[in-house]
């Protein structure tokens, strides 16, 4: 068996070995012979998940034995009570010449844990720290695509990006994304003379405490960024002294990449916003999106009233193909429109009050897609998630809806989640979109009509 596969043309072989999916199986081939071992090793070290310190000292003794050089995706998700000599790997990281995704997260990051951990999370930050230090002076991560970072401070639930900000220049990095630290004030003067120098393309800041020339300064790397998450802290506070960017100045700052800007989330504070608010709040002129001519989607996500008079008015981004609005209620604006009395004509339901059908295609007129996701603020249980859709009256207004929308397709989501906050970290459970409504077929899922 063994000498037929071998057999097989070195293309075609390479082919089977990769279609290989799981470790131990590939490790079964290695033993066979050195050349099943030199097709396996590769694929078996490419990419690479550590969870227990244990697991970080059994991969350090493997990978010094001349393999560093075939990781390519690292995966650090070390668990709280599992944590014991992750430090080991730290060097051998560094000396990863084609690593080109890694993932860090902290074992105390969530749940209070980073309270009485300082001490054990210390020393792991001051390797990090080094790391990254080295990379600077050429030495390491200098293939870097793609960086996720999902720490806590020492003693503190948010880390100084400022105190490792060489993260924010790594000469490959395409996409950054970093959870609970602080961009103030100190990076502008640290990023000095930096601007458009940069590869990164998507960045994303979740629950970050940002200052205004802290976002300045970062958002002036990218030579051309494509896709961007923003927003204020919604599940964490700070308490920074110094003021937090308001949503007029991350616009502001966010202009610098008008020019490539293709993808844009916008995470408001405030997690639900009255669906009979009609308000419209004026609009600075550093906060216009008429200028970000790639932009050809927008997430809307809590109550982001400037960001919606925006979308009503000629500010509005002029391209702007799919609109995905993320409301924290229990779907319950379904049902706007009440009821007639005899003899009047009833008015089309519009499940979006802030965002009305002749509006938006006066406003926005290449808008092709409206995405409505409904994702309350508490967990749904299976009772729940069947019942979005169940009544009748309902599904006929949200068809009516779906006609006054015409040329613009509504699709309605119910997010399906569990009880943590962000950030989700490794085993926790990630928010899950359900298609409930596609207006395109006149389609409702069978599972939340019962």
């Amino acid at each position: 068996m063994a000498s037929s596969l071998l057999s097989l043309p070195p293309e075609l072989l390479l082919h089977v070995v990769d279609a290989i999916q799981d470790a131990p199986s590939l490790r079964t081939l290695i033993l066979t012979c050195k050349v099943a071992r030199a097709l396996a090793e590769p694929v078996l070290y490419r990419a690479v998940l550590v969870t227990t310190g244990s697991q970080a000292v059994r991969l350090a003794a493997v990978l010094q034995q001349n393999r560093i050089a075939l990781v390519q995706d690292v995966n650090l998700r070390p668990i709280e009570y599992e944590n014991e000599r992750l430090e080991v790997l730290t060097p051998l990281i560094g000396a990863m010449t084609q690593l080109r995704t890694l993932a860090i997260e902290s074992p105390f990051a969530n749940y209070g844990l980073w309270r009485s951990n300082s001490t054990r999370w210390g020393q792991l930050m001051e390797g990090y720290h080094e790391m990254f230090l080295d990379s600077q002076r050429g030495v390491g991560l200098q293939n870097l695509q793609s960086l996720t970072i999902h720490w806590c401070g020492v003693g503190s639930r948010f880390w100084i990006l400022s105190e490792v900000k060489t993260i924010l220049t790594l000469p490959s990095l395409q996409s950054l994304t970093i959870s609970c630290a602080v961009l103030d004030d100190d990076l502008t003067e640290e990023l000095a003379g930096l601007a458009g120098t940069t590869r990164l393309t998507h960045l994303e800041l979740i629950e970050c405490f940002v200052t205004h020339k802290g976002l300045i300064a970062v958002l002036s790397l990218p030579r051309a960024l494509q896709s961007c998450l923003l927003g204020g802290l919604r599940h964490h506070s700070c308490g920074s002294t110094r003021p937090a960017a308001s949503v007029e100045q991350q616009l502001d700052a966010l202009r610098q990449q008008c020019h490539s800007l293709e993808q844009f989330t916008w995470y408001d504070k405030r997690a639900v916003y009255d669906a009979d608010d009609t308000s419209i709040v004026s609009i600075p002129s550093a906060s216009s999106l008429r200028d970000f001519t790639e932009l050809r989607t927008l997430t809307v996500d809590g109550a982001a009233s400037l960001l919606f008079s925006i979308l009503l008015s000629s500010d509005a981004p002029p391209n702007l193909r799919r609109l995905r609005v993320i409301r924290h209620d229990q779907g319950d604006v379904l049902d706007a429109g009440g009821e007639t009395r005899e003899g009047e004509v009833e008015k089309p339901a519009r499940i979006l009050s802030l965002l009305p059908p002749r509006e938006l295609h006066k406003c926005l007129p290449s808008l092709r897609h409206l995405d409505v996701v409904f994702s309350p603020s508490t967990r749904w249980g299976s009772d729940m998630d069947q019942s979005l859709m169940a009544r009748a009256d309902r599904r006929e207004r949200v068809k009516r809806a779906a006609a006054e929308y015409r040329g613009i397709a509504l699709t309605i989501f119910l997010a399906l989640r569990g009880s943590v906050i962000p950030p989700y970290l490794y085993g926790e459970m990630v928010p899950r979109e359900e298609v409930a409504y596609r207006a395109e077929d006149g389609w409702f899922e069978p599972r939340m009509m019962e």
